[in-house]
Formats: C-alpha cells, structure tokens, sequence
C-alpha cells in the first residue's frame, strides 16, 4: 500500500499551488554513462537531513528534504551532476517560491563514490541560499538501498544568504536515498475524499513508463462502475490516458513521489499526486520514515516502487472537483504482472512528499 508522506504538508502544498506546473524545457534526456569506474547515479533521489534542522524548521515544514531528478555528465576522473529544475522541490521553509527554482551545480561523483551535490534554492527578486551534501555511496541491490551518507552545509545567511557553512561546520548529516526510473502497471482502488460521502474501493490501476526526456506517459483505468458521486453520476470514463501537454501541468517524477495528469474519453482531467511508501504507510525513503504503528521498523520498502499512496482530483465533466485532493487515497501495489524493472531487481522509495511535503510545489 502507499501512504502519502505527510499528508498535511502535501494538502498545504496542493492548495497552495493549484495544479500549475512549469513545463519541461528541454527533451531528449538519456541516460548517462559514467567514465570508467565511475558508478552510474543518474535518477531519481531523495536528499533526507537527518540531523542539524533548526526548531522553527522542524515546527512549519518537518525535515529539510529535497527531492529531484539527477543527471549525470562523464568527466576524465569523475562526473558532473546537475538535476532537471522542473522536477526539483524541497521543504526548507526558507524557500517560498513554489517550484522550479532549484539547481544542482558544482557537483559530482568519482570512481570511489565520493559525491558532492550542492542544491542552490533562487527565490524571486535574485535572493539565493544553499544546500551542498557531501557523502559516500553506499551501492544497493541485491542487499539494503542504493543511498549517499554523509554531512551538509546550508548558507550561514539563511534565507539571505552569505557565505556556506555555520559555525558548526557541518551542519548536520543527511541520507540520500535512490529510486528507479518508475515501469510497470500498480493496481489498487479509489476511495472518497471525506468518508461515508462517497465511493470506496473502486478498483483501479495504471501503467506507466518513464520516457528518455524523464516526463512519465501511461494510463490509468478504473474497473467496474467506476468513480461516481452522490448522485451516482460516473465521475471518469475509461481510459484516462496521461498527456504530455496539460495546461495543470506534466506527468513527472520527483524524488520518492510523482504527479500525473491526464484526459479521460469524455475530457474530464484527472490529476493524480503519489508517493512510495512502505507496508506501515510510512514513506519509502531511509531517514525518512515515520512508522504508523508503534513497533514497526516502517523500512521495508525503502528504495522501491512497490507500492504507493496518492491523492487524485477531477477538473471538468460531472464531478468537476470530485476528490479535490482533501484526502483521497489511491492504495496500489506493484503488479505481479508488471512490465519488467529496469534495474532488475528493486522496487523504490519515499518521504514528506515531494509532491505532498514540499513548499516546493
């Protein structure tokens, strides 16, 4: 099953943003390959501090985290890591912009997986401030999660700025946590957004594929009567195929989560906002968990994309605003059936939401 990372966090977020989106720039992404020795990091990450927030951090937006798409640039005795911006969001409470404005620079990995990943956050009106993690890499499968370990500095100023590193130096540790590039068909079912007004366990499932410009294109179904309201008007006619232009934004991995958006054969939009999770409903990432039931390790799942919670929204038709992103959730485990994994071997991952946690989006 999935359970959103905080649902609070997401829920402030969604309100907060809309659905707007920037579009992805630039197209035709590969995968990288590394320079000899060098081992490949390219994909999707979840930076987790896990120690060193301040309380006024900690009070309003919970752990610092920064979830992003990273890509990787052979070099001669390393490679240089930048990150695709659009799919960047974090939940440092300093950034108040609400996505898009955060770059990976003057960063990179070599061969004895020593990797430095500087995260510059840019609000509007030029103000800067930064992140820089540096760690070791600690290679995943067949045992415990591809992750960095390590400690990071942010800029001295704060929010304004200044120079990097506070007196502490470091300023605290931090664990990164990789997940595969998101293939293969989920199944799970709907539920109403506010119990007893609404349908329950209404069937569903989606496929998806991570294109070479890293966007996600798919499909979502729902089995049997489908979504209806109170009324028992059919709120989605199948199938609901996932496009690559929406004015609400574009279907897009981010860290431990993702959003997708896409049409249904009436018109009706349907946006749905997800995140790996383990069998607690914990996020899926390491350092990140926050198990539901008092004895639960919440760490089972970490580094897959076995299974997953999200929330959904409809815009247009019947139901315009059905679901509305208040608390829906889409319960969903890998299917047995599944299309092949890319890495083989793993599923993937999680933690405050890049989609729900973040003041990013």
């Amino acid at each position: 099953m999935i359970k959103f990372y905080r649902l609070s966090s997401l829920t402030l977020i969604l309100k907060r943003t809309g659905l707007a989106l920037a579009c992805l720039a630039s197209a035709g992404i590969g995968i990288a390959s590394a320079s000899a020795g060098v081992p490949v990091v390219q994909g999707r990450w979840e930076f987790v501090v896990t120690s060193g927030d301040t309380d006024s951090q900690l009070t309003s937006m919970g752990q610092s985290i920064f979830s992003t798409y990273l890509l990787q640039t052979p070099g001669s005795t390393s490679t240089v890591l930048t990150n695709i911006p659009q799919f960047t969001i974090d939940t440092v409470a300093c950034d108040t912009q609400s996505y898009n404005n955060v770059t990976v620079a003057n960063s990179g990995i070599d061969a004895s997986g020593n990797a430095v990943v500087d995260f510059t956050v840019t609000l509007d009106g030029g103000t800067s401030f930064h992140y820089v993690f540096t760690g070791v890499l600690t290679q995943g499968p067949p045992g415990p999660p591809k992750v960095i370990t390590g400690t990071y500095q942010r800029s001295a100023g704060g929010c304004t700025g200044g120079s990097l590193g506070t007196p502490n130096h470091p300023d605290g540790n931090f664990t990164a946590t990789w997940f595969d590039d998101l293939l293969g068909t989920w199944t799970g079912a709907f539920d109403a957004d506010v119990a007893g007004t609404g349908p329950t366990a209404v069937a569903a499932s989606f496929t998806l594929t991570t294109n070479t410009d890293k966007t996600l294109s798919g499909s979502i179904s729902i089995i049997g009567s489908g979504l209806v309201d109170s009324h028992g008007t059919s709120c989605i006619a199948n199938p609901v195929t996932l496009q690559p232009n929406m004015a609400e934004g574009i279907s897009q991995p981010s860290g431990v989560g993702f959003e997708l958006f896409g049409i249904d054969a009436n018109g009706t939009h349907l946006w749905i906002n997800g995140m790996a999770t383990n069998p607690d409903g914990s996020i899926a990432a390491v350092g990140e968990d926050n198990p539901s039931a008092p004895g639960t390790t919440g760490t089972s799942n970490d580094g897959t994309n076995n299974a997953f919670t999200a929330f959904y929204g409809i815009t247009g038709g019947p139901c315009d605003g059905f679901g509305g992103g208040d608390a829906p959730f889409l319960l969903v485990t890998k299917s047995k059936k599944a299309s092949k994994r890319q890495d083989g071997q793993r599923g993937q991952h999680g933690r405050n939401n890049p989609l729900s946690r973040s003041s990013e989006r």
